[in-house]
């Protein structure tokens, strides 16, 4: 059985990149497919702020798209895991769910499942942003916040969190990882980077907000942290578009862990292919 596999982000509901992609999973057969998050168009959110009905993009194209996929490729369909971005209303994760439980795809937000002789296990918070949307942030190994950024307390969300908002942090979440994963043959798939990485540079340079300087790097501590510590076999990340445009890096090897970023600053899509018996041999190509 090959162990080839495909990998993107950030796709944001762009349709043309979707079909892109889709034509090249038709194509190249992967075992696997791996979505890092930020899937959904931006015109969800504009209707639930507006209070109008939102655009069913997970049931009228995405899910229609790769349903129609898995019928016409058969046994050559792949498995897919998905989690979501910070830009992804959280109101959407039902119907992530409810196409999971028709074989679908599987969502791996928080949560482990078996690839042959792998596992995956996802997780889609991210640390502060300046944004609004705090669906899908939390703060990272303390309630400090970046100049700029707003806290997870604040901006708003389209569904009743699920925890309590003022205590949780990404750390705390990575350290109840089940101790009996075993990680070093685990594939995470993160949507936010880790911490002062080629993966995680934002366009901030020379920005000063109330006399202080805007930290560059904006990926999350907490993962850094646990890459370091736990050593996972693989980590694949998104969410920050220009960082391989500002580093030239869009993989990196920290330690034993080699992390892979598909996020992206261009007209086109980075889609990352790479063998999981070698993922450091993966290529980038731009559809």
């Amino acid at each position: 059985m090959t162990d080839y596999c495909l990998f993107v982000s950030d796709l944001h509901g762009k349709v043309n990149r979707y079909e892109r992609f889709f034509k090249l999973l038709e194509k190249e057969k992967p075992l696997a497919v791996f979505f890092g998050g930020d899937l959904l168009p931006s015109s969800i959110l504009h209707s639930f702020r507006a209070g109008e009905n939102m655009p069913d993009f997970v049931t009228d194209y995405l899910a229609d798209k790769l349903q129609d996929l898995k019928n016409k490729m058969g046994k050559d369909f792949p498995k897919i895991f998905l989690i979501f971005g910070n830009d992804d209303p959280r109101i959407e994760e039902s119907a992530i769910i409810e196409f999971e439980k028709k074989g679908l795809w599987n969502y791996v937000q928080d949560k482990h499942i078996s690839l042959g002789d792998y596992y995956v296990m996802g997780y889609a918070y991210v640390p502060p942003t300046p944004f609004l949307l705090k669906d899908w942030e939390k703060y990272d190994v303390d309630k400090n916040v970046q100049p700029g950024c707003i806290p997870p307390t604040e901006g708003f969300r389209t569904v009743d969190s699920d925890h309590n908002i003022e205590k949780a942090t990404i750390r705390g979440d990575l350290e109840k990882i089940p101790g009996n994963l075993p990680v070093e043959r685990t594939v995470f798939l993160f949507h936010s980077p880790p911490y002062h990485t080629g993966l995680d540079r934002a366009a901030l340079d020379g920005i000063k907000i109330e006399e202080n300087d805007v930290d560059v790097h904006v990926g999350s501590r907490a993962i850094k942290e646990f890459i370091e510590q736990k050593k996972p076999y693989l980590t694949l990340h998104g969410h920050i578009h220009e960082s391989s445009r500002l580093t030239g890096v869009w993989k990196e090897k920290l330690d034993q862990t080699i992390a892979i970023s598909a996020a992206f600053e261009g007209p086109g899509l980075a889609v990352v292919k790479f063998r999981l018996s070698d993922p450091y041999m993966a290529e980038r190509i731009i559809l």
